[in-house]
């Protein structure tokens, strides 16, 4: 239960709201409880010879009591909405905090559709249970406790029948809960499992085309849709048990205490109590009353189920933990040199990637690193950027080991291009000045006009106001060029450029290359690229293969060992 302990933390701060539920459920349940005692005396009132008066004056206020009824159940449902809201915006604001300050190793080892999922689907599925929970421990609760003290009142052996028969409606809803709890738990993962499916082949939508992959796409979707529903199913009618099976005992009770109460008016017994016919008439419905909290649960008993296992998915993720950042000694700028000293890493125990790599590079200095896919080379860049630590060695800044300066420090000090552009649904302009302020428009056009995007932004519609996203009908090339710009106009001490002209054809990749050349100038940068073309004037070139470094030296100097940049270098131009 430690998951419904951690989301009453977040009532804190809505005490006044709750308090005014219980208020307004209050007046709404006493008004709506009076009215069949009301009733109850009128029908006795229609049967007297001189009740004519009084069934009239009992009417109205019969009638008062239905529109306070109605009045406050009104203001009870509102008050509800409003702190439920409250609540939820608190829940939601935390989940995409704890994403942000997760690791990425988090994010990496866990299914992107998932947790999308657990952030909407699952959010969905609490805020209902806390809904249907709140209403019946409010109204529930209340209902139970006013409708037993008036039928003690009225009559107290007909009250212990109705109390002994009903209690057995909620033993059959906590024994179908038992048996269907381990179903809503499979649906919840699985639910996780087709939001991962649905995100991944919308990602991929035009290579699931061009390879002519629908109908495989769809079978695979398919396969665990099915099972979904079928276990989905197995959850529903195991809960769906609950009600027919409490109504059945409900009925049951009704039809004894009518039974019952009807023996005691004929014979004019006043054993429990002395019963009119209209009291008789009010009493089965306060035996009614009493059994509509318990329907009422034991028909959300589903809902309140799937909502306890939709917040266990939510506190995996608010219990994951933090990315460890410790340090506190900040980097001095710029960076002089940075040295790999001794760095060894793996993602997966056991299996060997980064041995016991050695390096330093100074300031200013173009560093490319080269080698076959999964020699190591990205990984380096995520440790160098502490993405992920070395579980072995250090990186050192001017001899300061970088687990000792704060992330944002260490980050502040370099810019990214990726191979995978991210475009984000916004205006060019605000692609462009991502992560920086108070952009000047001289110093947004002069960057543009460096990475030859200037051209192509002022052909669109709106110039640099038009509003693009990911899918909005750019080129690869052009939301490269987007994302490079980002970085020329942050003008960083330290550039890694991993494979970002890849999706660029030849000619502007001269061009945004010369551009760099030009940005670079007594600057840092660390370069991977297949395309060892565009490596040529590195300062030093890095030759990585099996997590280790197996060559180092100018493009010249590499050429003339004749080794495996060597070969490397020459099957590109043979192909």
């Amino acid at each position: 239960m430690k998951e419904i302990k951690k989301l009453f933390k977040y009532f804190k701060g809505n005490l006044k709201l709750i308090v005014l539920s219980i208020f307004y459920a209050l007046i709404f349940v006493i008004s709506m409880l009076l009215i069949p005692y009301y009733i109850g005396l009128a029908i006795d009132n229609i049967i007297a010879v001189d009740g004519k008066n009084a069934f009239f004056n009992y009417l109205i206020i019969i009638a008062c009591l239905i529109v306070c009824a109605v009045v406050f159940e009104y203001l009870f449902e509102s008050t509800l909405s409003i702190f439920t809201e409250r609540v939820m915006k608190k829940f939601k604001d935390d989940i995409y905090k704890k994403i942000n300050l997760v690791s990425i190793k988090f994010i990496d080892t866990h299914n992107k559709g998932d947790l999308l999922s657990r952030t909407i689907n699952d959010v969905d599925n609490v805020y209902n249970a806390i809904i249907s929970s709140f209403k019946q421990l409010f109204q529930g609760v209340i209902t139970l406790i006013t409708t037993m003290v008036i039928m003690f009142y009225m009559n107290y052996i007909l009250a212990l029948v109705v109390l002994f028969l009903t209690p057995l409606a909620l033993l059959i809803s906590y024994f179908v809960a038992s048996r269907s709890s381990k179903y809503f738990k499979e649906q919840g993962t699985l639910n996780g499992q087709v939001g991962a499916i649905v995100l991944e082949d919308l990602t991929n939508f035009e290579t699931i085309k061009a390879f002519n992959y629908s109908e495989e796409s769809f079978k695979k979707f398919e396969t665990v849709n099915n099972y979904l529903y079928k276990v989905g199913q197995k959850s529903q009618f195991i809960s769906s048990l609950t009600n027919p099976s409490s109504r059945l005992i409900n009925n049951g009770t009704y039809a004894i205490v009518g039974i019952l109460g009807a023996i005691l008016v004929v014979s004019g017994s006043s054993v429990g109590g002395a019963l009119t016919i209209g009291g008789i008439s009010a009493f089965l419905q306060y035996a009614n009353q009493f059994a509509k909290p318990v329907n009422e649960i034991s028909s959300c008993v589903s809902e309140l189920q799937l909502g306890y296992v939709s917040l266990k998915r939510i506190n995996e993720i608010l219990e994951a933990n933090n990315d460890i950042d410790e340090g506190k000694k900040l980097l001095k700028k710029p960076i002089k040199n940075i040295n790999f000293d001794h760095i060894y890493f793996n993602y997966v125990e056991g299996q060997k990637l980064i041995e016991d790599f050695n390096f330093t590079i100074n300031k200013g200095e173009k560093i490319a690193i080269v080698g076959p896919t999964g020699a190591g080379k990205t990984t380096m860049v995520n440790l160098l950027m502490r993405f992920y630590d070395p579980t072995k060695g250090s990186f050192l800044f001017d001899g300061t080991n970088s687990l000792f300066v704060p992330k944002k420090d260490l980050r502040s000090n370099f810019k990214m291009v990726l191979q995978e552009t991210w475009i984000f649904k916004g205006t060019v302009r605000d692609n462009i000045t991502y992560g920086k302020k108070d952009v000047s428009e001289k110093e947004l056009i002069e960057a543009c006009k460096e990475a030859n995007s200037y051209d192509f932004i002022t052909r669109l519609p709106n110039g640099f106001e038009t509003v693009i996203s990911d899918n909005s009908g750019l080129s690869i090339g052009e939301k490269q060029l987007i994302n490079i710009t980002r970085v020329m106009l942050n003008k960083p001490d330290i550039v890694i450029l991993d494979e970002m002209t890849s999706n660029i054809d030849t000619r502007t990749e001269i061009k945004i290359l010369d551009g760099f050349s030009k940005l670079m100038k007594n600057r840092t940068s660390i370069v991977i690229a297949h395309r060892l073309s565009t490596i040529v004037n590195s300062d030093k070139i890095i030759v990585m293969k099996d997590g280790h470094i197996i060559e180092v030296g100018s493009h010249e100097e590499l050429l003339s060992k004749k080794g495996f940049y060597y070969e490397l270098y020459n099957s590109q131009f043979e192909q």
